[in-house]
């Protein structure tokens, strides 16, 4: 098992910038997921520490070596893609095998690869798979064969680029917990790279959200929920996203509440952090800690009309508009019932408002 390290890692396309000044440390036996949309780099910099991918800049480490310049081969690493990637001619055992034949360095003898094989499709549920051909299986346990072939290498660092794109919901789920499960058993580090927030909040030990290329904030995955670092994590975080509308900061002080004058009403705010009176902000509002109620014109609320409820089953969504902003409230399925049309105050938890500062982006409180 080996600890990951960047240290100031750029990777450059010709002029485009994949990856920005990377700085992060993944620790021995961690469970880290990169997290961020198509595009911003979060891939690039696991092929990196792959080394399918060469570093521009700063300086990569696995364990004590840095890596910057050693081949794929020599790094001790196993990735899983978002593509099964098995041999259609062989079986579930020799695509397992394969990594152990294949690496000569390795020597590892028959007897011990067969025990390594059987061992990890005990792990992962696939010993009545073993004489058969990938064809013949679904895409769940394509997708364990494709760990097996990973784990029986038992390599430093496990890297895992979208794994679970390809299976279906309830695939996902189930796949989801045998990783979280497969991670708590071989101790082993994991880097994990996703566009999904769910799989990111269900599995990590720490989430590492990405934007262009840079790291906007790295923390456990109810940090970041609760305490985004900028608006671009509070958006990307959380379904529904978080509701943002544009006000005004009045009546504040470093120990006093506070309050936001929007061009629809005036919403309290708990502690202010660093924002100051008069300032224009952005204020940010999870959709469970939001209400709407009626009647309209309450103190210390925004005026809103209901432009559709999504019922869930166990919840419901009342999207509403305010002005020009679109707001939605997370309700359990035994509140009061709402119409669609209908005007309604939107109030919000004072302590649980967040506070953007509108160029920068960063969080004010």
């Amino acid at each position: 098992m080996s600890a990951v390290a960047f240290d100031q890692v750029t990777k450059k396309f010709g002029d485009t910038v994949a990856v920005d000044e990377f700085s992060l440390q993944i620790a021995d036996g961690e469970f880290m997921v990169l997290l961020g949309p198509s595009g911003c780099g979060k891939s690039t910099a696991l092929r990196m520490i792959a080394g399918l991918e060469e570093i521009s800049s700063g300086i990569l480490t696995i364990g004590a070596r840095v890596v910057n310049h050693i081949p794929p081969r020599e790094r001790d690493i196993a990735m899983v893609f978002q593509s099964y990637a098995l041999y259609p001619h062989m079986s579930v055992e020799k695509n397992i095998e394969s990594p152990l034949v294949a690496n000569k360095r390795a020597k590892v003898d028959a007897t011990e690869r067969t025990r390594r094989v059987h061992e990890a499709a005990e792990t992962l549920g696939l010993t009545e798979y073993l004489a058969r051909k990938p064809g013949e299986l679904s895409g769940g346990q394509r997708q364990r064969v494709a760990l097996a072939r990973a784990i029986v290498r038992r390599p430093e660092v496990f890297l895992m680029d979208e794994p679970l794109s390809n299976l279906d919901a309830k695939l996902r789920t189930q796949t989801r917990l045998e990783l979280v499960d497969l991670h708590r058993r071989l101790g082993t580090t994991f880097v994990y790279v996703t566009h999904d927030q769910v799989e990111a909040m269900t599995m990590a030990d720490r989430i590492a959200v990405i934007s262009d290329g840079r790291i906007q904030q790295v923390g456990a995955p109810q940090d970041v929920y609760e305490k985004p670092a900028n608006l671009f994590v509070a958006s990307f975080i959380g379904s529904p996203p978080m509701n943002t509308i544009l006000g005004t900061l009045q009546g504040a002080t470093e120990t006093a509440a506070a309050s936001v004058v929007t061009a629809e009403g005036t919403l309290a705010i708990g502690h202010p952090g660093s924002a100051q009176p008069g300032t224009e902000l952005i204020l940010g509002i999870r959709p469970e800690h939001l209400h709407a109620t009626d009647p309209v014109d309450t103190p210390g609320a925004v005026r809103a009309t209901i432009q559709n409820i999504e019922l869930l089953g166990h919840e419901r969504h009342v999207i509403c508009s305010v002005g020009s902003t679109q707001m939605t409230v997370r309700q359990p399925n035994d509140a009061p019932p709402l119409a669609i049309g209908q005007a309604v105050s939107l109030h919000a938890d004072p302590a649980e408002v967040h506070l953007f500062d509108p160029v920068s982006t960063d969080r004010l409180n």
